[in-house]
């Protein structure tokens, strides 16, 4: 059996210092190593990323006796934005906020298994509500419940970014910006909605028709170094004029639902609209944003069962947890 060294748990608290605490916390995950080996989740995983994994359940096991650190600052902060402890589950009247719970336990094995990227590396999707997971955790829930009494409380808390990797708390939620009389808008935005008839969205099908509205519209001078020419292969334009300017993503067109849309595709909706979600710098955030404020993203759906519900009802935590910096980004 792997065997955990308590420089690693350090490592993962984020400290250097021994607390009295941090044997019986190491010893505990430790014991619930053969479950997580065991597991279809882990099994054919490195034995680093099986002892990262009983590590991250010993610090939730840590967090939720001593009602302190990362995970009670995490389902808090959840609490505040989203009106639930947790993204995902169904909290029925058997969730109690300050014990164990066994969808805190699956919530955590989310975050293992879904892992976010950047612009340049690719992210890892994975269910709430695979049957492996769920499984894994009730019988971590049940090797917790049979030690809960003993647990110790830990005296310092843990850090608030081991649970998800961003701090929570430090990113609300913004108010869509919207067009009104009243609203002073840049020279772009406001050709734009002229040229629109008011219509926030524009779709463009290529390059050459961008270019055009670019030259006619908008009076860009007409030479190819003024033209945004790092977009002359892309296609599938959106541009997005509101009151902090005028917006542009290229290859998503086909998921935004509007009438005056030619590029909406619903199929290609459905298997390729999650990628706006999960990939920086795949959608800009306020297009993202206000194609959900309105409904015009409705096909859009994660690639695994239950897919669908799973993505409109927690689309803004799977974008924050996703997206990071780029998330409410300018």
């Amino acid at each position: 059996m792997t065997t955990i060294h308590i420089q690693h748990w350090l490592k993962a608290n984020q400290r250097t210092r021994i607390l009295p605490t941090d044997k019986w916390y190491l010893d505990f995950a430790t014991s619930i190593l053969p479950s997580v080996e065991a597991s279809p989740l882990f099994c054919k995983e490195d034995c680093r990323t099986q002892a990262d994994t009983a590590i991250a359940l010993g610090m939730y096991f840590q967090d939720a006796i001593a009602q302190n650190g990362g995970w009670k600052l995490f389902t808090e902060a959840h609490q505040k934005i989203y009106g639930t402890h947790l993204p995902f589950y169904l909290l029925t009247d058997n969730y109690v906020p300050d014990e164990i719970n066994p969808e805190d336990i699956a919530f955590v094995l989310w975050t293992l298994k879904s892992q976010p990227g950047s612009p340049n590396q690719n992210y890892t999707l994975f269910s709430p509500y695979d049957k492996e997971l769920l499984a894994l955790s009730q019988t971590v829930y049940k090797l917790m419940d049979a030690r809960f009494e003993e647990a110790p409380i830990r005296e310092e808390a843990s850090s608030c970014l081991w649970v998800t990797g961003t701090d929570l708390p430090d990113m609300p939620i913004t108010p869509l910006p919207e067009v009104t009389p009243e609203t002073k808008l840049s020279n772009l935005a406001s050709r734009c909605l002229e040229y629109s008839k008011g219509k926030p969205l524009l779709y463009f099908t290529n390059y050459k028709e961008l270019c055009v509205f670019f030259v006619d519209i908008l009076k860009w001078e007409n030479k190819p170094s003024a033209l945004l020419p790092d977009l002359e292969h892309k296609k599938e334009f959106v541009i997005y004029a509101n009151p902090k300017g005028m917006l542009i993503a290229h290859n998503v067109a086909a998921c935004f639902c509007e009438a005056h849309n030619p590029m909406y595709d619903a199929k290609r909706a459905a298997a390729e609209g999650y990628g706006m979600f999960c990939q920086p710098c795949y959608c800009p955030f306020d297009l993202l944003k206000y194609g959900m404020a309105k409904g015009i993203l409705p096909d859009v759906e994660l690639p695994f069962p239950k897919g669908k519900e799973i993505l409109q009802q927690n689309w803004d935590f799977i974008a924050r947890y996703y997206l990071r910096q780029y998330y409410e980004g300018e």
